[in-house]
């Protein structure tokens, strides 16, 4: 019985595109910038390493140490090195695309009818590697931007003032640096509507009826709160130096699934708007409330 053939340049350009469509993939998963010289060049690379695999002589190569120590030069040649967090990150993404890719292509003989053969297997197996690798480039990009990743940086919060709770949900956010002028501690920003109900009449009529900050900033001093509040500079696009009105909790509770964090006399910024159009959550909660416990 012949053995089929195997065609070094088949073999070649096989590994060439899948190897730059993972690559590809990869970095907008770990939203690295792509570099497309540099992702060119390392699939030619994994292209002309992948042809070696027909010569005998050349076994040696091919064992498991062998291949992660390839794949990694591969990674970085096409991203340099940046830190050991997002390594990793672009490690597990480009480990976990070639599985699905090579998964893809074992798939196809068992999906066409049997004995049907159309075109060459070759090209079978790259038609289907290049339609996951773009499903998982386009599609998987865009699930975990908007669904999986704000799903696992959300979390239940309880805010209590005296005897009254608000309770909202909280979305980690690494780049909230608001600290308490007083206390230097991090500063949870929350909706004006979730907090609405825990604040006192007085309080909320300061807000909502001087619209003049300094009006305002006087009608609060001179309410039940005035002990409470803050006064909590910040800077943003459009606005180089303004002042966010914040309130001292009693007590926060965040709720991480397996356990709870509690904090004591946090102070809440107050945002007079909405911090999504879908309402998907209600504060901004810096990371150190989280992590740090």
């Amino acid at each position: 019985m012949n053995e089929p053939k195997v065609y070094a340049d088949l073999t070649f350009l096989i590994n060439f595109i899948l190897d730059f469509l993972i690559l590809w993939a990869s970095a907008r998963l770990s939203r690295i910038r792509i570099k497309y010289p540099r992702l060119l060049l390392a699939s030619f690379l994994g292209g002309v390493y992948a042809v070696g695999y027909l010569f005998d002589f050349l076994m040696l190569l091919y064992c498991l140490p062998a291949k992660l120590t390839a794949s990694v030069v591969l990674i970085l040649l096409a991203f340099g090195f940046h830190n050991w967090q997002k390594f990793k990150q672009v490690c597990l993404y480009f480990y976990g695309i070639s599985c699905a890719v090579a998964g893809a292509s074992l798939a196809v003989p068992y999906l066409l009818p049997h004995g049907s053969q159309p075109v060459s297997w070759s090209y079978l197996y790259l038609l289907a590697g290049i339609i996951c690798v773009l499903i998982i480039g386009f599609w998987a990009e865009k699930y975990l931007n908007q669904t999986l990743i704000p799903a696992l940086l959300k979390y239940p919060v309880s805010i209590r003032f005296g005897d009254l709770i608000c309770r909202g949900e909280g979305f980690l956010d690494t780049g909230n640096g608001l600290r308490d002028p007083l206390t230097q501690r991090p500063i949870v920003v929350a909706e004006y509507a979730l907090l609405k109900t825990c604040l006192p009449e007085d309080f909320k009529l300061a807000l909502e009826n001087h619209p003049d900050e300094n009006e305002r900033l006087e009608a609060i001093s001179m309410s039940t709160w005035s002990n409470r509040m803050r006064l909590i500079p910040f800077s943003s696009i459009g606005k180089k130096n303004g002042l966010l009105i914040g309130v001292r909790c009693d007590e926060m509770v965040v709720n991480l699934g397996k356990k709870k964090l509690q904090h004591k006399n946090l102070v809440v910024g107050i945002y007079p708007h909405k911090l999504t159009l879908e309402d998907d959550y209600q504060m901004l909660i810096p990371s150190e409330v989280v992590y740090k416990g």
